[in-house]
Protein backbone atom coordinates (compact mmCIF):
# COMPACT_ATOMS: atom_id res chain seq x y z
CA UNK A 1 0.00 0.00 0.00
CA UNK A 2 1.40 3.20 -1.15
CA UNK A 3 2.10 5.34 1.69
CA UNK A 4 1.36 9.05 1.28
CA UNK A 5 3.81 11.76 2.65
CA UNK A 6 3.38 14.31 4.94
CA UNK A 7 2.54 18.28 3.21
CA UNK A 8 5.05 20.70 5.38
CA UNK A 9 3.22 23.46 3.66
CA UNK A 10 1.01 26.35 4.10
CA UNK A 11 -2.28 25.67 2.17
CA UNK A 12 -2.23 29.28 0.79
CA UNK A 13 1.63 28.55 0.09
CA UNK A 14 0.51 25.38 -2.16
CA UNK A 15 -2.04 27.10 -3.79
CA UNK A 16 0.49 30.21 -4.84
CA UNK A 17 2.51 27.30 -6.08
CA UNK A 18 -0.04 25.77 -8.17
CA UNK A 19 -1.16 29.10 -9.80
CA UNK A 20 2.19 29.67 -10.54
CA UNK A 21 2.14 27.01 -12.89
CA UNK A 22 2.91 23.84 -10.98
CA UNK A 23 1.27 20.37 -11.15
CA UNK A 24 -0.63 19.41 -7.99
CA UNK A 25 0.83 16.06 -6.77
CA UNK A 26 -1.71 13.29 -5.33
CA UNK A 27 -0.57 13.80 -2.11
CA UNK A 28 -1.05 17.53 -2.04
CA UNK A 29 -4.65 16.92 -3.76
CA UNK A 30 -5.57 15.06 -0.78
CA UNK A 31 -3.98 17.30 1.40
CA UNK A 32 -6.43 19.71 0.53
CA UNK A 33 -9.25 17.59 0.19
CA UNK A 34 -9.38 17.64 3.86
CA UNK A 35 -9.25 21.19 4.78
CA UNK A 36 -11.98 22.63 7.19
CA UNK A 37 -10.74 26.23 8.20
CA UNK A 38 -13.27 28.91 6.23
CA UNK A 39 -9.48 30.90 6.03
CA UNK A 40 -8.39 27.83 4.18
CA UNK A 41 -11.80 27.24 2.19
CA UNK A 42 -11.65 30.71 1.04
CA UNK A 43 -8.37 30.74 -0.70
CA UNK A 44 -8.96 26.66 -2.24
CA UNK A 45 -11.88 28.60 -3.98
CA UNK A 46 -10.20 31.61 -5.29
CA UNK A 47 -7.44 29.22 -6.62
CA UNK A 48 -9.65 27.04 -8.42
CA UNK A 49 -12.00 29.72 -9.82
CA UNK A 50 -8.88 31.54 -11.21
CA UNK A 51 -6.98 27.89 -12.70
CA UNK A 52 -10.46 28.31 -14.11
CA UNK A 53 -10.91 31.22 -15.50
CA UNK A 54 -7.46 30.70 -17.35
CA UNK A 55 -8.24 26.93 -18.88
CA UNK A 56 -11.66 27.38 -20.55
CA UNK A 57 -12.84 31.27 -19.86
CA UNK A 58 -16.10 32.55 -18.25
CA UNK A 59 -18.57 30.58 -20.50
CA UNK A 60 -20.81 27.92 -19.20
CA UNK A 61 -21.79 25.01 -20.66
CA UNK A 62 -25.22 22.70 -20.56
CA UNK A 63 -26.88 20.64 -22.55
CA UNK A 64 -30.05 19.08 -23.86
CA UNK A 65 -30.19 15.03 -23.92
CA UNK A 66 -32.04 12.26 -23.42
CA UNK A 67 -31.42 8.59 -22.12
CA UNK A 68 -32.92 5.45 -22.41
CA UNK A 69 -32.39 2.22 -20.31
CA UNK A 70 -33.67 -1.08 -21.82
CA UNK A 71 -33.98 -2.42 -18.31
CA UNK A 72 -33.47 -2.49 -14.51
CA UNK A 73 -32.02 -5.93 -14.40
CA UNK A 74 -28.78 -6.63 -13.60
CA UNK A 75 -26.55 -9.58 -13.39
CA UNK A 76 -24.01 -7.61 -12.64
CA UNK A 77 -25.57 -6.38 -9.23
CA UNK A 78 -23.50 -3.13 -8.36
CA UNK A 79 -24.52 -2.82 -4.37
CA UNK A 80 -23.78 1.13 -4.26
CA UNK A 81 -27.61 1.30 -6.36
CA UNK A 82 -30.97 0.63 -5.37
CA UNK A 83 -32.17 -0.38 -8.63
CA UNK A 84 -30.80 -3.51 -9.65
CA UNK A 85 -33.66 -6.32 -9.81
CA UNK A 86 -33.41 -10.23 -10.71
CA UNK A 87 -35.82 -10.90 -13.32
CA UNK A 88 -39.35 -11.65 -12.71
CA UNK A 89 -38.66 -9.73 -9.26
CA UNK A 90 -41.98 -7.01 -8.36
CA UNK A 91 -40.53 -3.65 -10.46
CA UNK A 92 -38.50 -5.08 -12.73
CA UNK A 93 -39.33 -3.71 -16.05
CA UNK A 94 -37.85 -3.78 -19.74
CA UNK A 95 -38.49 -1.91 -22.22
CA UNK A 96 -41.35 -2.29 -24.98
CA UNK A 97 -41.04 -0.81 -28.15
CA UNK A 98 -44.47 1.65 -27.14
CA UNK A 99 -41.35 3.00 -24.73
CA UNK A 100 -38.77 3.26 -27.02
CA UNK A 101 -41.45 4.97 -29.30
CA UNK A 102 -42.59 7.56 -26.63
CA UNK A 103 -39.14 8.34 -25.61
CA UNK A 104 -38.26 9.26 -29.30
CA UNK A 105 -41.23 11.20 -29.81
CA UNK A 106 -40.25 13.27 -26.16
CA UNK A 107 -36.62 13.77 -27.56
CA UNK A 108 -37.98 15.07 -30.57
CA UNK A 109 -40.58 17.61 -29.07
CA UNK A 110 -37.35 18.97 -26.65
CA UNK A 111 -35.34 19.78 -29.47
CA UNK A 112 -32.01 17.45 -27.86
CA UNK A 113 -28.52 17.42 -29.12
CA UNK A 114 -27.67 14.32 -27.49
CA UNK A 115 -29.46 10.96 -26.52
CA UNK A 116 -27.70 7.74 -24.92
CA UNK A 117 -28.59 4.28 -24.86
CA UNK A 118 -27.58 2.03 -22.40
CA UNK A 119 -28.46 -1.77 -21.81
CA UNK A 120 -29.34 -0.63 -18.32
CA UNK A 121 -28.88 -3.93 -16.51
CA UNK A 122 -27.34 -5.69 -18.84
CA UNK A 123 -29.49 -8.76 -18.70
CA UNK A 124 -27.87 -11.31 -21.28
CA UNK A 125 -31.14 -12.97 -22.30
CA UNK A 126 -33.15 -9.48 -22.73
CA UNK A 127 -35.80 -9.27 -25.18
CA UNK A 128 -37.49 -6.01 -26.10
CA UNK A 129 -41.16 -7.04 -27.05
CA UNK A 130 -41.55 -5.56 -30.63
CA UNK A 131 -38.11 -5.47 -31.19
CA UNK A 132 -37.39 -9.50 -30.27
CA UNK A 133 -33.79 -11.02 -30.98
CA UNK A 134 -32.32 -14.25 -30.10
CA UNK A 135 -29.16 -13.06 -28.50
CA UNK A 136 -28.53 -9.36 -26.24
CA UNK A 137 -26.26 -8.56 -29.04
CA UNK A 138 -28.64 -8.52 -31.83
CA UNK A 139 -30.97 -6.71 -29.12
CA UNK A 140 -28.33 -4.17 -28.53
CA UNK A 141 -28.07 -3.68 -32.63
CA UNK A 142 -31.29 -3.76 -33.63
CA UNK A 143 -32.46 -1.41 -30.82
CA UNK A 144 -29.67 0.75 -31.78
CA UNK A 145 -30.93 0.70 -35.36
CA UNK A 146 -34.18 1.70 -35.01
CA UNK A 147 -33.05 4.59 -32.41
CA UNK A 148 -30.83 5.58 -34.97
CA UNK A 149 -33.67 5.50 -38.21
CA UNK A 150 -35.72 7.72 -35.87
CA UNK A 151 -33.55 10.23 -35.25
CA UNK A 152 -31.05 10.55 -38.08
CA UNK A 153 -29.13 13.70 -36.89
CA UNK A 154 -28.32 12.26 -33.28
CA UNK A 155 -25.45 12.36 -31.80
CA UNK A 156 -25.54 8.83 -30.24
CA UNK A 157 -23.52 7.51 -27.52
CA UNK A 158 -24.10 4.07 -26.39
CA UNK A 159 -22.63 1.58 -23.62
CA UNK A 160 -20.07 1.91 -20.94
CA UNK A 161 -16.52 -0.06 -20.66
CA UNK A 162 -18.04 -2.19 -18.42
CA UNK A 163 -21.60 -2.82 -21.01
CA UNK A 164 -18.72 -4.02 -23.82
CA UNK A 165 -16.88 -5.92 -21.37
CA UNK A 166 -19.83 -7.82 -20.06
CA UNK A 167 -20.47 -8.01 -24.28
CA UNK A 168 -17.06 -9.28 -25.00
CA UNK A 169 -18.04 -11.87 -22.27
CA UNK A 170 -21.29 -13.19 -23.15
CA UNK A 171 -20.34 -13.45 -27.04
CA UNK A 172 -16.65 -14.07 -26.89
CA UNK A 173 -16.22 -11.24 -29.38
CA UNK A 174 -13.60 -8.74 -28.40
CA UNK A 175 -14.32 -5.20 -27.69
CA UNK A 176 -12.70 -3.88 -31.09
CA UNK A 177 -15.28 -6.21 -32.55
CA UNK A 178 -17.71 -4.45 -30.56
CA UNK A 179 -17.06 -0.59 -30.81
CA UNK A 180 -16.46 -1.30 -34.26
CA UNK A 181 -19.68 -2.90 -34.83
CA UNK A 182 -21.78 -0.26 -32.89
CA UNK A 183 -19.64 2.50 -34.71
CA UNK A 184 -20.37 1.54 -38.09
CA UNK A 185 -24.41 1.47 -36.73
CA UNK A 186 -23.58 5.45 -35.79
CA UNK A 187 -22.38 5.17 -32.53
CA UNK A 188 -20.41 8.24 -31.50
CA UNK A 189 -19.14 8.05 -27.94
CA UNK A 190 -19.18 6.10 -25.12
CA UNK A 191 -20.86 6.28 -21.76
CA UNK A 192 -19.14 6.97 -18.66
CA UNK A 193 -21.62 5.06 -16.13
CA UNK A 194 -19.79 2.25 -14.26
CA UNK A 195 -16.23 3.81 -13.44
CA UNK A 196 -17.16 4.59 -9.88
CA UNK A 197 -13.79 4.45 -8.67
CA UNK A 198 -11.22 3.31 -10.43
CA UNK A 199 -9.57 1.39 -7.03
CA UNK A 200 -10.23 -1.88 -7.30
CA UNK A 201 -10.77 -2.65 -3.65
CA UNK A 202 -13.54 -0.37 -3.99
CA UNK A 203 -14.64 -2.09 -6.90
CA UNK A 204 -14.91 -4.94 -5.25
CA UNK A 205 -17.33 -3.74 -2.64
CA UNK A 206 -19.54 -1.37 -5.23
CA UNK A 207 -19.42 -3.98 -8.21
CA UNK A 208 -17.07 -7.06 -7.91
CA UNK A 209 -18.60 -8.70 -11.46
CA UNK A 210 -17.71 -5.24 -13.18
CA UNK A 211 -14.42 -4.80 -15.55
CA UNK A 212 -11.09 -4.65 -13.47
CA UNK A 213 -9.72 -0.90 -13.42
CA UNK A 214 -7.15 -2.79 -16.29
CA UNK A 215 -9.85 -3.82 -18.13
CA UNK A 216 -11.67 -0.77 -17.70
CA UNK A 217 -8.89 1.60 -19.22
CA UNK A 218 -7.51 -1.39 -22.09
CA UNK A 219 -11.49 -0.65 -23.65
CA UNK A 220 -11.13 3.16 -23.66
CA UNK A 221 -7.83 2.64 -24.64
CA UNK A 222 -9.25 0.83 -27.88
CA UNK A 223 -12.52 3.32 -28.05
CA UNK A 224 -9.76 5.72 -28.80
CA UNK A 225 -7.82 4.11 -31.17
CA UNK A 226 -11.28 4.36 -33.31
CA UNK A 227 -11.70 7.48 -32.48
CA UNK A 228 -14.51 7.06 -29.98
CA UNK A 229 -14.77 9.43 -26.61
CA UNK A 230 -16.61 9.25 -23.71
CA UNK A 231 -16.76 11.87 -20.44
CA UNK A 232 -14.67 10.83 -17.48
CA UNK A 233 -16.93 10.41 -14.27
CA UNK A 234 -16.12 9.87 -10.83
CA UNK A 235 -18.85 8.38 -8.50
CA UNK A 236 -17.82 9.37 -4.96
CA UNK A 237 -20.18 8.76 -2.00
CA UNK A 238 -19.22 6.57 1.32
CA UNK A 239 -17.42 3.78 0.43
CA UNK A 240 -13.84 5.17 -0.56
CA UNK A 241 -11.26 6.94 1.41
CA UNK A 242 -10.11 10.76 0.38
CA UNK A 243 -6.79 8.99 -1.27
CA UNK A 244 -8.74 6.42 -3.09
CA UNK A 245 -11.06 9.55 -4.36
CA UNK A 246 -7.91 11.25 -5.55
CA UNK A 247 -6.64 8.00 -6.66
CA UNK A 248 -9.10 7.99 -8.82
CA UNK A 249 -8.57 11.44 -10.54
CA UNK A 250 -4.64 10.42 -10.79
CA UNK A 251 -5.46 7.18 -12.76
CA UNK A 252 -7.64 9.36 -15.08
CA UNK A 253 -4.82 12.33 -15.66
CA UNK A 254 -2.27 10.09 -16.16
CA UNK A 255 -4.21 8.13 -18.85
CA UNK A 256 -4.95 11.06 -20.11
CA UNK A 257 -1.64 12.83 -20.49
CA UNK A 258 0.31 9.55 -21.96
CA UNK A 259 -2.17 9.01 -24.63
CA UNK A 260 -2.82 12.79 -25.81
CA UNK A 261 -0.08 13.06 -27.80
CA UNK A 262 -1.63 10.13 -30.36
CA UNK A 263 -5.34 10.64 -29.60
CA UNK A 264 -5.69 14.28 -28.59
CA UNK A 265 -7.96 15.01 -26.06
CA UNK A 266 -9.11 11.33 -24.80
CA UNK A 267 -12.12 12.93 -22.20
CA UNK A 268 -13.98 15.67 -23.83
CA UNK A 269 -15.60 16.32 -20.11
CA UNK A 270 -15.82 15.56 -16.48
CA UNK A 271 -19.10 14.18 -14.97
CA UNK A 272 -18.35 13.60 -11.12
CA UNK A 273 -21.43 12.57 -8.78
CA UNK A 274 -21.80 12.04 -5.58
CA UNK A 275 -23.89 9.87 -3.41
CA UNK A 276 -25.18 11.23 -0.03
CA UNK A 277 -26.09 8.52 2.16
CA UNK A 278 -24.49 5.27 2.48
CA UNK A 279 -26.99 2.29 0.02
CA UNK A 280 -29.66 0.27 2.09
CA UNK A 281 -27.97 -3.14 0.61
CA UNK A 282 -24.42 -1.92 2.50
CA UNK A 283 -25.93 -0.38 5.76
CA UNK A 284 -23.97 -3.12 7.74
CA UNK A 285 -20.93 -1.58 6.92
CA UNK A 286 -18.37 -0.50 9.93
CA UNK A 287 -16.56 3.03 10.13
CA UNK A 288 -17.27 4.41 6.92
CA UNK A 289 -16.39 8.05 6.51
CA UNK A 290 -18.85 9.38 4.39
CA UNK A 291 -17.33 12.62 3.22
CA UNK A 292 -19.97 13.65 1.16
CA UNK A 293 -21.22 17.04 3.28
CA UNK A 294 -21.90 20.51 1.20
CA UNK A 295 -18.08 21.54 2.01
CA UNK A 296 -16.73 18.20 0.33
CA UNK A 297 -18.52 18.61 -2.76
CA UNK A 298 -17.33 21.83 -2.77
CA UNK A 299 -13.72 21.13 -2.04
CA UNK A 300 -14.18 17.95 -4.36
CA UNK A 301 -14.80 20.56 -7.30
CA UNK A 302 -12.03 22.69 -6.56
CA UNK A 303 -9.42 20.04 -5.88
CA UNK A 304 -10.43 18.71 -9.43
CA UNK A 305 -10.13 21.43 -11.29
CA UNK A 306 -6.65 22.23 -9.87
CA UNK A 307 -5.55 18.18 -10.13
CA UNK A 308 -7.14 17.58 -13.51
CA UNK A 309 -6.37 20.81 -15.37
CA UNK A 310 -5.97 20.88 -18.90
CA UNK A 311 -5.95 17.30 -18.83
CA UNK A 312 -9.66 17.26 -18.58
CA UNK A 313 -10.26 21.13 -18.60
CA UNK A 314 -14.26 20.97 -18.90
CA UNK A 315 -15.41 20.26 -15.50
CA UNK A 316 -19.53 19.76 -14.57
CA UNK A 317 -20.79 20.86 -11.51
CA UNK A 318 -22.73 17.86 -9.36
CA UNK A 319 -25.71 18.91 -8.32
CA UNK A 320 -29.19 16.48 -7.01
CA UNK A 321 -32.78 17.35 -7.91
CA UNK A 322 -33.47 20.84 -6.46
CA UNK A 323 -30.08 21.79 -5.49
CA UNK A 324 -29.75 24.73 -8.07
CA UNK A 325 -28.12 26.84 -5.59
CA UNK A 326 -25.46 25.01 -4.50
CA UNK A 327 -25.04 24.12 -8.25
CA UNK A 328 -24.22 27.77 -8.81
CA UNK A 329 -22.32 27.76 -5.76
CA UNK A 330 -20.12 25.40 -7.06
CA UNK A 331 -19.74 27.06 -10.33
CA UNK A 332 -17.21 29.59 -8.46
CA UNK A 333 -15.51 26.34 -6.95
CA UNK A 334 -14.02 25.56 -10.81
CA UNK A 335 -17.01 23.94 -12.78
CA UNK A 336 -17.35 25.18 -15.92
CA UNK A 337 -19.75 23.12 -16.67
CA UNK A 338 -23.73 23.02 -15.16
CA UNK A 339 -24.79 19.53 -16.96
CA UNK A 340 -27.77 17.86 -18.89
CA UNK A 341 -31.42 18.74 -18.79
CA UNK A 342 -31.44 14.85 -18.75
CA UNK A 343 -29.21 14.90 -15.53
CA UNK A 344 -31.53 13.84 -13.32
CA UNK A 345 -32.62 10.48 -15.56
CA UNK A 346 -30.33 9.27 -14.47
CA UNK A 347 -30.49 9.62 -10.74
CA UNK A 348 -33.77 8.06 -10.93
CA UNK A 349 -33.01 4.97 -13.11
CA UNK A 350 -30.48 4.48 -10.01
CA UNK A 351 -32.54 5.21 -7.29
CA UNK A 352 -35.61 3.34 -8.80
CA UNK A 353 -38.05 5.87 -9.05
CA UNK A 354 -40.28 7.81 -11.27
CA UNK A 355 -38.66 10.74 -12.90
CA UNK A 356 -41.52 12.95 -12.46
CA UNK A 357 -40.42 11.93 -9.15
CA UNK A 358 -37.90 14.75 -9.65
CA UNK A 359 -38.23 18.12 -10.72
CA UNK A 360 -38.03 18.78 -14.66
CA UNK A 361 -35.73 21.19 -15.87
CA UNK A 362 -35.79 22.77 -19.18
CA UNK A 363 -33.21 24.68 -21.47
CA UNK A 364 -34.16 27.93 -20.13
CA UNK A 365 -33.74 27.09 -16.58
CA UNK A 366 -30.67 26.05 -17.29
CA UNK A 367 -29.56 29.19 -19.18
CA UNK A 368 -31.17 31.32 -16.28
CA UNK A 369 -29.37 29.52 -13.67
CA UNK A 370 -25.75 30.22 -15.13
CA UNK A 371 -27.05 34.10 -16.10
CA UNK A 372 -27.75 34.26 -12.41
CA UNK A 373 -24.02 33.46 -11.47
CA UNK A 374 -23.05 36.31 -14.16
CA UNK A 375 -21.60 33.62 -16.60
CA UNK A 376 -21.54 33.41 -19.88
CA UNK A 377 -24.29 30.33 -20.88
CA UNK A 378 -23.42 28.67 -23.75
CA UNK A 379 -25.25 25.57 -25.26
CA UNK A 380 -23.08 22.46 -25.98
CA UNK A 381 -23.95 21.81 -29.66
CA UNK A 382 -23.38 25.57 -30.19
CA UNK A 383 -19.77 25.34 -28.97
CA UNK A 384 -17.92 23.69 -30.98
CA UNK A 385 -15.63 21.85 -27.90
CA UNK A 386 -17.84 19.59 -25.69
Amino acid sequence: MRKERTIAIKPEDLLNEVLSGRELTAAEAGFLLQLSREDDLHPLRQAANTIRQRQVGDSVFYSSGMSLYLTNCCELMPALYHYPRVFGDPGCYIATIDHIDELLEQARRIDFQQFYLSGGGYYSSLNIPGLEAPTVLKTYTKVFSYVKARLPFAEISAFSPDEIDFLSIVTDKAPAYLLELFQDLGMQGLGSHGSEILVNSVRQKISPKKATVKRWFEIVFTACRLGLRMPASLEAGPLETLPQRVTHLERLRRFSQANLQQFGSVFPEFRPRMWTELPAALSDESNTQPHVRHTDRLKLTAVMRLFLGESIPHQQVFWQPKGEREAQEALEWGANGLGSTDAFSYQAFLSDVPLSTFQDYHLGDFKSLIEETGRLPVLSSDSGKF
